[in-house]
């Protein structure tokens, strides 16, 4: 296929820009060591200009590279969607309306941020893959893609979590943190915090909060939630003012996403605020000591969970943020499904896959078929414990499990709970590892011979109607009409 010269252009000025960056080089740096203009090297990494031979050997000398590397059209692993997006036409078919943009604005931007670019593409191209291009799906798999390309790891949020909680002088059992979250954002961000917030607004009793901005926001939050509930939200708050998020959902965001900036903040104040409550050294030893056992028992994961002060979600997720970086293991999946008891449906409502498994189509469609079985079949189980035990808030499944035509074979540890009393909706959080050769020699109770083992057959997938997710061409469940009169009546409490 044809390259254009434009395109070939931005290619080596990405692939100049990245290995300045790998040598630790400023532009000045570069340019002494090579005898180029300063100026010149930065036309070069925007795609401007085109170095002559000569100018390429230079280069390649000082960056430590070879002149056929320096020159080949080929990308690294984190910058290679944006390899093959150049290659095509594709860019002239994206939904770029959605972010008011043109073709020719992101190959500009490819300069100034290149790897969240990549992480862009790289969502555009999973959405194609799963027929689903609503605007919010977008901005999502964005997200997505962006935390897949970091090992769902980022430092500087951890780093304003830790500085928070010296701030607040938190010990490692969060004593009095809820009068302490309240304090500071009462007296540090001027809120009002009513903890019955939706007592005279029926209407939005579903809801786990609503703010209503201003230079004196008010923070309403609904009296049927746990004290994890309303700790997270609090922490949330906090995050969000200490992140200065501007843009941001004045509740939760699957109510209304106004742009990716709303669901990026949205991202980062959810895992700061599990950051703050779930310190990175004192969790990361707790894995490491679970790990150590040799027989699982599901009620110490929920006996676990109620020591801590975060919800089952959180818990889980906050797995997905340091097994790949401390444990080395990016072999993982994190999946929610929620199940409506009102018409008997499930629906896939986060999804994140680790770094190191497979995108290829059939591995997508074999380990979406495994996280499938393991959702219908802990909401079933769940919903029988709730007839039999209403009082039941939480129960623990662990599974091995692989489908038919795979050799891959997954251990999947879920949670499984109400999302709210009374709102005949259940969710299961599901964390799942591919079962290789380092994660048996690292995880111990992977070993258990009690562990239930099952294998996903077609057959059982042809049986299965009433889910949403990416298995099948069905589209999300629409609900857009259910969100109307919600919409309106948060729009009359923010007025």
């Amino acid at each position: 296929m044809q390259i254009s010269a434009q395109n070939v252009r931005f290619i080596f000025g990405l692939k100049l820009k990245q290995l300045r960056a790998e040598n630790n080089y400023s532009l000045s740096q570069l340019s002494a060591l090579t005898n180029i203009s300063k100026s010149y090297l930065n036309e070069i990494e925007k795609g401007k200009k085109y170095p002559k031979p000569e100018k390429i050997g230079y280069l390649a000398k000082a960056l430590n590279t070879s002149y056929d590397n320096l020159v080949s059209l080929q990308l690294g692993k984190q910058l290679a969607p944006i390899s093959a997006l150049v290659k095509s036409d594709v860019l002239n078919e994206l939904p770029l309306d959605f972010f008011g943009l043109t073709a020719n604005d992101l190959l500009v931007l490819l300069a100034n941020a290149p790897i969240q670019f990549s992480a862009f593409v790289d969502a555009i191209i999973r959405i194609g893959k799963e027929h689903d291009f609503k605007v919010e799906s977008l901005y999502f798999s964005v997200l997505r893609s962006f935390q897949e390309m970091n090992n769902n790891y980022f430092y500087e949020l951890e780093a304003a979590a830790k500085k928070l909680r010296k701030e607040l002088i938190l010990d490692a059992k969060l004593t009095h943190i809820k009068e302490k979250l309240i304090q500071l954002l009462v007296t540090e961000y001027n809120y009002a915090i009513d903890l019955d917030g939706f007592k005279n607004k029926p209407a939005l009793e579903n809801l786990r909060y609503l703010l209503v901005p201003g230079s004196y926001p008010t923070l309403l939050i609904n009296k049927k939630l746990s004290f994890t509930q309303i700790i997270f939200i609090l922490s949330r708050e906090v995050s969000f003012n200490t992140l200065k998020a501007k843009k941001r959902p004045q509740t939760s965001s699957w109510i209304e996403t106004k742009s990716f900036e709303h669901v990026l903040n949205n991202f980062r104040s959810y895992y700061m605020a599990s950051a703050l409550l779930l310190d990175e050294r004192s969790f990361t030893k707790g894995l490491v000591d679970f790990t150590k056992k040799t027989i699982f028992k599901p009620q110490e994961v929920v006996t676990l969970i109620k020591e801590t002060t975060v919800s089952a979600e959180a818990f889980m997720l906050r797995i997905t943020n340091l097994v790949p970086r401390y444990f080395r293991y990016s072999n993982l999946f994190f999946t929610r499904y929620n199940h409506s008891l009102n018409n008997n449906t499930y629906t896939l409502s986060k999804a994140l896959n680790g770094a190191g498994l497979s995108q290829s189509n059939t591995n997508h469609f074999e380990d979406k078929a495994c996280q499938r079985w393991v959702a219908l079949e802990t909401l079933s189980r769940f919903k029988k414990i709730q007839e039999e035990k209403p009082e039941n808030s939480t129960i623990c499944s662990i599974h091995k499990i692989r489908f038919e035509s795979s050799n891959k074979q997954y251990l999947v540890i879920s949670m499984t709970h109400a999302v709210l009393p009374g709102n005949h909706l259940n969710c299961t959080i599901s964390v799942g590892f591919l079962m290789d050769n380092r994660f048996m020699a690292q995880t111990k109770f992977a070993h258990d011979p009690s562990i239930k083992e099952h294998t996903v057959t077609y057959e059982w997938l042809k049986g299965q109607t009433n889910v949403y997710d990416s298995i099948s061409n069905t589209p999300i469940l629409a609900r857009e009409q259910e969100l109307v009169s919600l919409r309106k009546e948060i729009q009359n409490a923010l007025n």
